[in-house]
């Protein structure tokens, strides 16, 4: 992966993560630290944080995105299955 295309894969995680709520960021950052753990040995070093970041700004939507209500309907039906 050439210098450039790192900085525009990180430009885009950083607006990923732009709207990390503050409640949001140990749960995002403690699963981001977990999935990474499993994949760490198979990237390069240099993708490591990158990899990490885009997990948390992955995972934080996610959070953001349950509370404010939007589920799609697979998610919908897995936590009906659950009640």
């Amino acid at each position: 992966m050439s210098d450039a295309q790192k900085n525009e894969v990180r430009d885009l995680v950083s607006a990923l993560g732009a709207d990390i709520h503050d409640r949001h960021c140990q749960p995002a950052y403690n699963a981001a630290a977990n999935i990474c753990s499993e994949v760490f040995d198979s990237i390069p070093v240099d993708l490591h944080d990158l990899v990490q970041e885009a997990a948390a700004a992955g995972y934080a939507a996610a959070l953001s995105d349950l509370e404010n209500g939007r589920l799609d309907e697979q998610v919908r039906e897995r936590s009906e299955l659950l009640d």
